[in-house]
Order: C-alpha cells, then sequence, then structure tokens
C-alpha cells in the first residue's frame, strides 16, 4: 500500500513538472521570432538531458563508470552551451535594449491615414474617401477618421450635407465623453457656418454641448460660444470685401502747431457700456463681454465699485481654470491700484485669492505681489479728470 501511495505521488510530481515544462516551452515560443529552431533545441535539450541521466544511472553503478562520466558531462554541456548561450544572452539583455525597441511587446494597432492622405493632395479625392472608409471599417471607433472624411466631403467635394450625416451619425452611435463630443458639435457648427451660413442651425449644436454634457467645462464654453455667434446679416455683409484707403501723410507736421495736429480718434466708449449691458442681460455668462465692461466702469466713468462688482461676478462663475481666476483678482488689485489709489482694497482682493486656493502655484504669486503693493499704488495712482466720463444715465 505504502508503494502505491509513493508511485502516484511520484507520478503525480512527474506530471506537474512536464506541465510546468510545457508551459514554459509553449511561452517562450510564443515570444520567439523563431518558434521552430526554438522547438528544435528544446528537443535536443531533452533528448541529451535524458540521456545524461540514463548514462549516469548505469556508468555510476560501476567504479570506472566515473572516470568515463566526466567527460560525457561535459561533451553535453558544451552542445547545450552552444544551443543556448544566443537565447540566454539576449534574455539578460533584453530588459536594457527592451527602453529603444519595445522589446516583444506587440504595438497597439492604430488606424493609418498616410495613404488617404497622399492620395487627397494628388486631386484623388474618390479614392482618398474609399481609403479612410477602409480604415474605419477596422476602427468605427476612431474620431480622426470621422472628421478626415466629413473635411473631404465638404471641403474637397462640396457635399457638406454629407459631412454634416457623417458626423451626427458618429455622434449618435457612440459614446464619445465631453471632451470628444463637444469637439465634433462645434465641427458640425463650424460646417454650418462656413459652408451654409446658417448661425441658427450652428447655435443649435453648439446648444446640444450645454444640454448633453452639463456642468463640465464643455457646457461652460459652449455658452461662451453661443454669446458670440454672429447672426445672419453678419455672415452676409462679412462676404463684402472691405476697401481701407489710405490717407496722405502730411509733408508738414513737424511745422504743425500742437493744435493743428491729427487726434487720434476718439471711441465712443458709451454707447460700447451700453452694448456690453445689452449683450450681458441676454448672455450673462460672457466672460469676455463682462471684463471688458468692468475696464470701462473702471477707467471711463471712475466707477470703481462697479468695476469690481463685475470682476468679481466672473471670479465667482462655475467652471473657470484657477488661471484665469488668478487673472480676475489680480485685474481687482490693478483697478484699486491704477484709479483709487486704495492698496488696502488691492490687498483684500489678493487676499481673497489666497484664501480661496492656497496650494495653488498663482497664490504664491499673489503673495509675492502682496509685499509691493504699497509701491504699485503710488507709482500707478493717475488723475481721473482727464480720464473719466459721466455715466449716462
Amino acid at each position: 500500500m505504502e508503494m502505491l501511495i509513493n508511485i502516484l505521488v511520484g507520478l503525480a510530481l512527474l506530471g506537474l513538472l512536464v506541465w510546468l515544462a510545457w508551459k514554459i516551452v509553449k511561452a517562450a515560443m510564443n515570444r520567439s521570432d523563431e518558434p521552430a529552431a526554438l522547438g528544435l533545441k528544446w528537443l535536443i535539450t531533452l533528448v541529451l538531458v535524458g540521456f545524461w541521466v540514463f548514462a549516469l544511472r548505469g556508468l555510476l553503478s560501476s567504479g570506472p563508470g566515473v572516470v568515463i562520466m566526466v567527460p560525457i558531462s561535459v561533451l553535453i554541456g558544451f552542445i547545450l552551451g552552444i544551443l543556448w548561450t544566443p537565447s540566454l544572452a539576449k534574455t539578460l539583455v533584453s530588459p536594457l535594449t527592451s527602453m529603444f525597441d519595445g522589446g516583444n511587446i506587440e504595438a497597439e494597432p492604430v488606424p493609418f491615414y498616410a495613404i488617404a492622405e497622399a492620395k487627397r493632395k494628388r486631386g484623388l479625392y474618390d479614392a482618398s474617401i474609399a481609403e479612410v472608409r477602409k480604415q474605419l471599417a477596422k476602427f468605427p471607433r476612431d474620431m480622426q477618421g470621422h472628421l478626415m472624411l466629413a473635411e473631404l466631403f465638404a471641403e474637397d467635394q462640396g457635399d457638406v450635407d454629407g459631412a454634416v450625416e457623417c458626423l451626427e451619425q458618429f455622434y449618435a452611435e457612440h459614446e464619445l465623453g465631453a471632451v470628444n463630443g463637444a469637439f465634433v458639435l462645434n465641427r458640425l457648427a463650424d460646417l454650418q457656418l462656413k459652408f451654409k451660413k446658417n448661425p441658427q442651425q450652428a447655435r443649435a449644436y453648439v446648444q446640444r454641448i450645454h444640454s448633453d454634457f452639463q456642468d463640465t467645462d464643455q457646457a461652460d464654453k459652449a455658452l461662451q460660444r453661443i454669446a458670440h455667434l454672429q447672426d445672419e446679416d453678419f455672415l452676409v455683409t462679412r462676404q463684402d470685401k472691405k476697401k481701407f484707403e489710405v490717407k496722405k501723410s502730411n509733408l508738414k507736421l513737424g511745422l504743425m502747431d500742437h493744435s493743428e495736429m491729427v487726434q487720434a480718434p476718439v471711441n465712443d466708449l458709451d454707447g460700447k457700456a451700453h452694448e456690453l449691458v445689452m449683450h450681458l442681460e441676454q448672455h450673462p455668462n460672457d466672460t469676455d463681454a463682462r471684463e471688458q465692461l468692468a475696464w470701462i466702469y473702471a477707467k471711463h466713468y471712475g466707477k470703481i465699485d462697479w468695476a469690481i462688482e463685475q470682476l468679481k461676478e466672473l471670479a465667482h462663475m462655475e467652471h473657470q481654470s484657477v488661471s484665469q481666476i488668478a487673472r480676475w483678482y489680480h485685474q481687482m488689485a490693478d483697478i484699486h491700484c491704477r484709479f483709487s489709489g486704495s492698496s488696502e482694497a488691492a490687498k483684500f482682493a489678493l487676499e481673497e485669492f489666497i484664501q480661496r486656493f492656497p496650494q495653488s502655484g498663482h497664490s504664491e504669486r499673489a503673495r509675492t505681489r502682496l509685499k509691493r503693493l504699497k509701491l504699485e499704488s503710488k507709482t500707478s495712482k493717475k488723475s481721473q479728470s482727464d480720464e473719466t466720463g459721466s455715466f449716462p444715465s
């Protein structure tokens, strides 16, 4: 009974060793560039090792066999060395060489559009489209291919409807996420503006960004773009080329009296302010317009509180980057230093930013500026009498 147990245990261990050896050999052959040659090496190795074990058992039973076994072992070791030295050397240096050639890691398959681009440059647009479709059949989720296909339709074949259909289908069939989804919808809006002169449809595409990706940076940027989309009349009049008349310079400019010199045109800041106020009533999230209005309030009207109020509203808008918020707080400090001369108010603005973002790198810049605010307010303060106007009632 005990012998039977020993035999079973021995067979189990032998089976385990054979299974492990097979796994190792199979993995090595899969990684090898020459699996047939590697298989032959393993076969020769097993034959030599088997012969050596068989000879060892037979020759060691007799005294003279020990002497014969030594050269046999050396010969077998020499043959195995010739067989395996290149493979072992390659294995040892592979960590170093893999840093440069990538090793045995298979490259991730990616679409190849070079052929399509080359055919497009040669004016073979149909062939280029066919090549892009060929790649998209293998990689249907590749956004670059769909964008390239839409570009070929719209710009090279004049088929704007085909381009729109291509991008709309891609957007509908795939979960693109906020970044890629907004990119595709913005491209659709561009097609409507550039080729169809249809700002209403373009606005609808941008509005979809805001509705499909709410509470994201892309939704906020969509609102900014909606605020700046021009109407149809502007797009039509923009096609008319403006003629610029170059006025003749006065050759006696240096001999003229100061009162006779040509004065620079004065901007209608009152009208601009009114225009910005009306614009912000319709598009309250237009950061560019609100920033312009803040500076007109401060510089033209001397309404420091109104200017700071506009900038504070910007600084507390959602989905704004820290760098953008830092810029607005620094503008608050600029306005206080330049137009009111109040270094304390400027200090309060910068300290508020530091309190909101204590770990930001922009806070270090704000702390550095705090040290020179008094000097800055003294050198920057200007008289308001010549610069400010009266706010229209």
